[in-house]
């Protein structure tokens, strides 16, 4: 039978979580890091990570795989499983998966979060068939074409600037006026030549036969609508945090997102949130992995 008592328990298999089961390790604790899907999470859907210190550039995809190794070679159990319930009796914590019961001391929640739906007529029905959220996977299937992304953050500018380098146009589709991406990034699509942007604007409706054919823009100034021709849409309007199976007992912010104290613990003793799971966080990867890394420590040291 597989063991089932350990020290910490992490919920999540992303950078966040690979970097706490990694780091707690370390530290000498016995260390279990449960994944309900891949181990890697979002990340791996990037092609090259900006803005993270490495000797040489490298995807996402790769990082996580260093990560899974490390943890790998340090003797750490990675179990695919989905985290059904977690809960408290007397410090000690019991976790739930649809395979087995966990015990622990501590959990660190890791479990990020997933990319938002426009919630529009069309996006259910195309997905797969125009409708994308991971321009490094479907590029290819563009070339040459007319596409839209949705969104005017560092993740909607990242992809489209992935777009830009084999399509005929890309139509930046933004609800504000102006973009809220790192400068960097703006200036690069301004300055790009198959950058198109409808600002004010947002989608109605995704249109199409045996693909996407056509996106209803309404703009939110004047009310006017418009049909815009494309065969893609690339959807990134933002994130919300993954708390399933997580107890109500654990606080929130308006968004749902775990609140947490200075060592990233939550409201409920001995468990820790990092992460895109947590209230505050930025986004940035530098800062997942420091949030993994000072909750593990103080994880580790809290430990009886």
């Amino acid at each position: 039978m597989s063991k089932t008592d350990f020290d910490i328990i992490v919920i999540g298999g992303g950078v966040a979580g690979l970097t706490a089961t990694h780091h707690a390790r370390l530290l000498g604790a016995d260390v279990l890091c449960l994944e309900a899907a891949l181990h890697g999470g979002l990340v791996i859907n990037v092609g090259e990570l900006d803005g993270y210190p490495a000797a040489a550039p490298t995807s996402g995809a790769m990082l996580a795989a260093v990560l899974m190794g490390e943890n790998v070679d340090l003797g750490v159990e990675l179990r695919d499983e989905a985290v059904t319930a977690l809960a408290d009796a007397n410090g000690l914590k019991t976790v739930t998966t649809a395979d087995a019961t966990y015990t622990a001391q501590r959990v660190i929640v890791a479990t990020g979060a997933h990319l938002k739906k426009l919630d529009v007529a069309g996006e259910v029905a195309f997905t797969g068939r125009g409708v994308s959220q991971c321009a490094f996977c479907d590029a290819g299937f563009f070339v040459g074409q007319d596409v839209a992304v949705v969104g005017g953050g560092d993740a909607a500018l990242q992809e489209a600037l992935h777009l830009a380098e084999t399509c005929r146009t890309v139509t930046l589709v933004h609800r504000g006026d102006r973009l809220r991406a790192r400068a960097s990034y703006v200036a690069r699509a301004a300055g790009h030549p198959a950058f198109r942007f409808r600002w004010n604007s947002v989608v109605e409706e995704i249109a199409g036969g045996n693909g996407v054919e056509a996106i209803r823009l309404k703009d939110q100034s004047s009310g006017a609508v418009e049909e815009l021709a494309v065969a893609g849409v690339f959807v990134f309007v933002g994130l919300a945090p993954n708390t399933d199976g997580l107890p109500a007992a654990i606080g929130r912010d308006p968004a749902g997102a775990l609140l947490t104290e200075a060592t990233f613990e939550t409201t409920m003793t001995g468990v820790y949130a990092v992460g895109a799971v947590r209230a505050g966080h930025g986004g940035r990867l530098t800062q997942t992995v420091g949030d993994a890394t000072t909750a593990a420590d103080a994880a580790v040291r809290s430990l009886a």
